[in-house]
């Protein structure tokens, strides 16, 4: 039976996206295996030129473990290298969707024997993940000035209530206790986000819904208030920033101010003063002067992140700021990232210790010699001793120890 291997970079929708493609290959009949495939997939993410470098050298990585090994590339890379008519030498076939007449033809090329018919039932597990993620909207409308991904994913489109809801009742038949909702631009979502939240959260077995990356501007006081009193939702928010500098976030094209970011988490937080409010930020986008830089420091410092996602502006072809004046130095990028690092996880230990002797609830995923690791409602890594297997558990515990990686929990 022929083998595979997929490994997904990039956000949660690529991860998503590289998990039904794994299922969709599961139904050909392939086998996956954690090591020594007859082919393997690179899921690539091309949202910065760093982020296809990685995609370059993840797939000679593979070839030199595996020298007999096909080498495929999905994604958005693989859409980004078809619209340009380009190809990369060391890949055996370039995947562009996972439509089942696509994977027929690679794996005809390919030379690989089919064992299974396309679109047959196979009883296996989408992911090992005690979360999932469940794809609601996809492509993009904003064109942000540094952003590839409008330009791949499309028009925007979301997905009917009914198709989500009937993936959201497998996903939790097979074993997952939490969803995340992804979407290239989730508050997009259409209708609106609401009515699916509610269907979602009839699912009997279906303990948490997480929001995944969602614009502030689309943060409406409806969506707070059901975050805030569902039974099943998660105390935490994920808000993409990505400058403290009104000016720099003009220059991105972001449609906010920093008042109107920062009214908006006031705004979360008046109704949920223990969520989790986590942020995307780019250090080092052109023209971005010292000054500037300092603005978004005290920006952050203001907001009180709980988690900053940092990403060193690194120019992406086809956009408007791989061209800009005032390119900045990898010197400076790198200096203003571990700033930037320096201030969240400052403010990451300040907000763990809120949890010090207060009750949380964790969903336990790893155990690494019976150190069980997990997170929170509110997004806060935990982790506590236990014996057992604790995995795909949700317990109730107290914080006692707080550092800037986690909070340590005891046991109710």
């Amino acid at each position: 039976m022929t083998s595979f291997l997929i490994k997904s970079l990039g956000c949660k929708i690529s991860q998503y996206d590289g998990e039904r493609l794994a299922e969709k290959l599961r139904q050909f009949g392939l086998r996956q295996v954690d090591d020594a495939p007859d082919m393997f997939i690179l899921n690539g993410c091309s949202v910065t030129g760093r982020a296809s470098q990685k995609a370059r050298q993840t797939l000679r990585a593979a070839k030199r473990r595996w020298p007999a090994v096909k080498l495929i590339l999905a994604g958005c890379e693989a859409r980004l290298l078809t619209q340009r008519h380009e190809e990369l030498a060391e890949v055996d076939w370039l995947l562009k969707d996972a439509e089942p007449a696509s994977i027929s033809a690679m794996l005809a090329a390919l030379s690989f024997d089919v064992q299974a018919e396309p679109g047959s039932t196979v009883a296996v597990p989408v992911t090992a993940r005690t979360r999932a993620f469940l794809k609601v909207q996809d492509g993009c409308s904003q064109f942000c000035s540094y952003c590839i991904v409008a330009h791949l994913r499309g028009p925007e489109w979301s997905r009917p209530i009914a198709d989500a809801v009937a993936e959201a009742r497998r996903l939790v038949e097979e074993g997952h206790r939490e969803l995340v909702l992804t979407g290239i631009h989730l508050g997009h979502y259409q209708p609106s986000l609401l009515p699916l939240l509610t269907e979602l959260e009839e699912i009997d077995g279906l303990d948490r819904i997480r929001l995944s990356s969602i614009e502030s501007i689309e943060v409406t006081d409806e969506l707070i208030d059901w975050v805030a009193t569902s039974p099943k939702a998660c105390a935490h928010m994920h808000l993409p920033l990505q400058s403290g500098s009104d000016s720099i976030l003009r220059a991105m094209r972001r449609p906010y101010s920093s008042a109107d970011f920062a009214a908006v988490v006031a705004r979360i937080r008046a109704r949920m003063p223990f969520a989790g409010v986590t942020t995307d930020l780019i250090v080092g986008f052109p023209g971005e002067t010292n000054e500037q830089f300092a603005e978004t420091l005290e920006f952050l410092e203001k907001i009180q992140f709980s988690r900053i996602h940092i990403f060193k502006f690194s120019p992406r072809d086809g956009t408007p700021a791989a061209t800009m004046s005032g390119q900045i130095d990898n010197v400076s990028k790198n200096r203003r990232s571990d700033e930037v690092a320096a201030v969240w996880q400052k403010s990451a230990l300040a907000f763990y210790q809120r949890f010090i002797g207060r009750e949380l609830e964790v969903l336990w995923e790893t155990d690494q010699a019976g150190i069980v690791h997990g997170f929170s409602r509110e997004y806060i890594p935990c982790f506590m001793t236990a014996g057992g297997n604790m995995l795909n558990r949700i317990s109730h515990v107290r914080g006692s120890k707080a550092a800037n990686t986690g909070l340590e929990v005891a046991a109710l």
